[in-house]
């Protein structure tokens, strides 16, 4: 859930990731601009009434979503984006009524290109079963995360950002910062193979970096991180007086600096993809 989005913006903008692969109250008109405040925890009557559309994002949502986004991928990474016409952002919502208007939108599709003889019975049938399967599989993604969430990316010539805020409390969940650049092509417009080589950086390395930037941010009120996997150059922390804190902490493997972090839930979902995934 986390990637897709992001991906799929790299792709239809033709770059690829040379990395591995979110408040200071602002002035915005409209309601949804007091409910984003730093260190407040809202109710899910409080974000109703804010917006009343659970499958979309209001233009001045979207605005307050996009100024926080940069405020926090600079706050966390360094990082500025010029707002200029090179700069892209979107925002939208994942939570069981978009998917499921999504499902519907996809079947119909299928559907449609199926009528037009378009597509095999056969293909058909397996378009159809992907569907459900998909669609059945985001679910569960986000009965472990227990909330929906509201995601946002923006890039801007080489660099992307990618940030997923809790849809109830408006607190980040996740966030993704990096630099991408373009894929050069040959004669015949076929991408080249990329020739960046990750660094080789040691666990005690890749432990200390993060742990640095954990306490350095106080991601996830972890008092005492105590580092509970490793997995390629993504790193679990747990506090050790309260395993219901987690962090995910994720290092570019080509710079060896924090690129990703995961903190609460999102977190906990992540952690149990790693170890069930081999």
């Amino acid at each position: 859930m986390f990637s897709k989005k992001l991906t799929a913006v790299l792709v239809a903008v033709g770059v690829v990731a040379s990395t591995s692969a979110l408040f200071n109250a602002t002035n915005i008109k409209g309601a949804f601009a007091e409910t984003i405040k730093n260190n407040v925890v809202y109710t899910k009557s409080d974000a109703s009434a804010v917006s009343k559309d659970d499958t979309k994002v209001s233009s001045d949502e979207e605005e307050a979503y996009k100024k926080k986004s940069l405020d926090i991928v600079k706050k966390y990474f360094d990082i500025s984006f010029e707002e200029n016409n090179k700069f892209e952002f979107t925002a939208s919502k994942s939570n069981e009524k978009t998917y499921d208007e999504k499902k519907l939108e996809d079947q119909k599709n299928i559907q449609a290109s199926y009528d037009n003889k378009k597509m095999s019975k056969e293909n058909y049938d397996k378009s159809m079963v992907m569907i459900e399967e998909e669609y059945s599989s985001l679910k569960g993604d986000l009965a472990k995360i227990k909330h929906g969430t509201v995601d946002t990316v923006g890039f801007e010539g080489e660099k992307v950002f990618e940030v997923h805020f809790n849809e109830n409390t408006k607190e980040v969940d996740s966030i993704f910062a990096g630099i991408v650049k373009q894929k050069e092509s040959d004669a015949n417009g076929i991408p080249k193979d990329s020739s960046d080589t990750p660094l080789t950086i040691s666990e005690d390395k890749l432990k200390n970096t993060a742990e640095d930037f954990l306490k350095q941010n106080k991601l996830g009120d972890i008092e005492k991180p105590k580092c509970i996997l490793v997995k390629g150059t993504n790193l679990f922390y747990q506090d050790e007086k309260d395993s219901t804190k987690k962090v995910k902490i994720g290092i570019d493997a080509f710079t060896g600096k924090v690129n990703s972090f995961s903190v609460k839930t999102y977190a906990d979902w992540e952690y149990d993809e790693a170890i069930n995934t081999k």
